[in-house]
């Protein structure tokens, strides 16, 4: 895997991630709040034989840039940051694909400027029914805010995760990239790349990319539901039913983290996606 790639983003400097593959044909995925782009990498390797996989760092995650202002992580920034991405990869046909965060990220981009993809998958992208107060802590603000930021090496972090869920779900090849691509060497050990306070604050700042904005994107979507039935599959039905063009794809035997647990089933899909475009 290449070093990343820094384009300018409206808060500073955004990686890219080349996941592998060749030609003028990309797919770009878009991740999860908490990850970065290498933790795809198992994901994008299935797909390497027909497309260029390429994957953002979102601001405050991976190699990307911290805002400073509590605002500034607001998920309509995370959109602006996938357009910076997209100009700078300026592919002659480019497909998406959106994890949670990313998922909301991607379609907000497609509904400012329809015809930005070719193609989509969104597995249970976090789009609300309507645009909620970003006042206050949420249970998922106040639980990132207290993971542990560091540890003593990236063992001691890989057996602690590996150890219980969510990530102890994950294949282990994941795992082991999440560990070794989302924590920096640091004078604790290694520290976590998106510290707790920014993951708290993306999770504040949720709920600007909502379900009324979703009639205005005529593109081709397929919504991905995992059958864990926890709040983000029980709102992928009605992301698939508000777009006009949306249809409902069921992972009943995955999580939430299904990309990341199962990235060959949801990568065949992807695949499948994109050659149903062509």
């Amino acid at each position: 895997m290449s070093d990343p790639t820094f384009i300018e983003g409206a808060i500073g400097p955004l990686a890219l991630h080349d996941l592998g593959g060749a030609g003028e044909d990309v797919l770009i995925v878009c991740h999860a709040t908490g990850f970065l782009g290498r933790v795809y990498r198992a994901f994008a390797e299935e797909m390497t034989d027909h497309v260029r996989v390429v994957a953002i760092d979102f601001r405050a995650h991976g190699d990307s840039a911290t805002p400073t202002d509590v605002e500034e992580f607001n998920w309509s920034g995370m959109a602006d940051d996938l357009t910076a991405a997209i100009t700078a990869l300026d592919a002659r046909t480019l497909h998406g694909f959106g994890h949670s965060m990313g998922g909301a990220a991607l379609l907000e981009t497609e509904r400012r400027q329809p015809g930005t993809f070719t193609s989509a998958l969104v597995f249970e992208p976090i789009v609300p029914p309507g645009m909620f107060s970003d006042t206050g802590e949420s249970p998922l603000s106040h639980a990132a805010r207290g993971r542990l930021r560091s540890f003593p090496t990236r063992g001691d972090a890989l057996q602690r995760y590996a150890s219980k869920p969510p990530l102890g779900l994950f294949r282990a090849d994941v795992l082991s990239d999440y560990v070794q691509h989302g924590f920096r060497d640091s004078e604790h050990g290694v520290t976590l790349k998106c510290l707790p306070e920014s993951e708290s604050n993306t999770f504040t700042m949720a709920g600007r990319i909502h379900l009324g904005l979703m009639p205005e994107i005529e593109l081709d979507v397929r919504v991905g539901r995992s059958g864990d039935g926890q709040l983000p599959a029980r709102l992928a039905p009605a992301v698939a039913e508000a777009l006009p063009n949306g249809q409902l794809i069921d992972f009943p035997t995955i999580s939430h983290f299904g990309p990341l647990q199962d990235p060959v089933t949801v990568a065949l899909v992807m695949l499948e996606t994109m050659e149903r475009a062509s």
